[in-house]
């Protein structure tokens, strides 16, 4: 699927995948009181699974992110339960991590119900979002979407997700002029940072991924506060800035724009207005913080295919293909 057809098929591909995964859950056995449950995930998995752990301990589970690629240097067991995150199924990282690990439950969110994750968890999770682009869009979304209700149907905290496809179809056809207009100022910067906090930081992390992917940008993710303690130092005019959120973000982003850095904000506040060099993006306001995630990556996503619009690429694969790390 080419990168753009990918962007416009998350309203349909969310609605289908909420219902695949809602129907598995009903059979899925709870996790156990004080349980310890690790996310596994490599690239665009890692990111959604570092948001999701925050999001699950808020919801009273025990839970954090590791990477796949660390987790297959551990020799000792950290947790209770393991997710193992891949829209492929294919992640060399995350099933050999998961594959390695004995006498203890493992759950695979997946695609793909024939895939090599498949083989080496005792439960599965098919996403059934169809097919994906080579730069992650549908597979990302429902991803998100996914860890989210795998979330809620352990801790017992449900939240509304129905509206959300309605919400990413509104928020496709809202941004798509506003991102237009910034592409042609973000092709040209030396380095897009891109900065958010909280379960947001899986926005930052994967939008810059992306940006770099797809329009071969120079990118860098950054934490909100982190963001203050020095990493701000190189900003200039050749800059360019990229905010998540609706705290302490909206002051950087004034900031940032008064230096001369073309920047865009994505909030949910409705008080803040474009000024300058200074691009504004208002989101409605999900059930659900990764829901909120998910309307967050869509800006970013038409971005990237406006950048790679521009610069003349296709966005169909990567130049540097590696043997080793998708499983056959």
């Amino acid at each position: 699927m080419r990168f753009l057809d990918g962007i416009a098929a998350q309203p349909d591909s969310l609605a289908r995948s909420a219902k695949a995964l809602r129907d598995a859950l009903i059979d899925l056995p709870p996790a156990g009181p004080g349980e310890v449950i690790a996310l596994v995930g490599i690239g665009a998995s890692e990111h959604a699974a570092a948001s999701a752990a925050l999001l699950w301990r808020d919801q009273g589970l025990r839970a954090f992110a590791v990477s796949a690629s660390e987790l297959q240097k551990t020799p000792r067991p950290l947790a209770d339960i393991y997710v193992g995150v891949s829209e492929s199924g294919r992640s060399a990282e995350t099933v050999a991590a998961l594959g390695q690990l004995s006498g203890t439950r493992r759950v695979g969110l997946t695609n793909f119900s024939d895939s090599p994750l498949a083989g080496v968890v005792e439960d599965l999770l098919a996403l059934n979002s169809g097919i994906d682009s080579a730069v992650y869009t549908t597979g990302y979304t429902a991803s998100l979407q996914g860890l989210g209700l795998l979330g809620e149907h352990w801790s017992g905290q449900a939240t509304d997700w129905s509206e959300l496809p309605d919400m990413v179809a509104r928020v496709l056809a809202d941004s798509a002029p506003v991102v237009a207009d910034l592409a042609a100022m973000m092709a040209g910067a030396r380095i897009v940072d891109v900065v958010a906090s909280a379960a947001s930081i899986t926005t930052a992390g994967e939008g810059a991924l992306m940006l770099r992917e797809s329009a071969r940008l120079f990118t860098a993710a950054h934490e909100t506060y982190n963001y203050l303690h020095g990493p701000m130092e190189p900003l200039n005019g050749q800059s360019a800035c990229v905010f998540i959120g609706d705290g302490r973000e909206l002051r950087l982003a004034r900031d940032t724009s008064e230096l001369g850095c073309p920047t865009l904000l994505i909030t949910t506040r409705t008080d803040i207005t474009a000024t300058g060099t200074l691009t504004v993006l208002t989101l409605p306001r999900a059930g659900s913080p990764l829901g909120q995630t998910v309307l967050e990556i869509l800006p970013l996503q038409q971005l990237a295919w406006a950048v790679a619009s521009r610069r003349g690429l296709r966005v169909d694969g990567f130049r540097y293909h590696q043997d080793d790390t998708k499983l056959s």
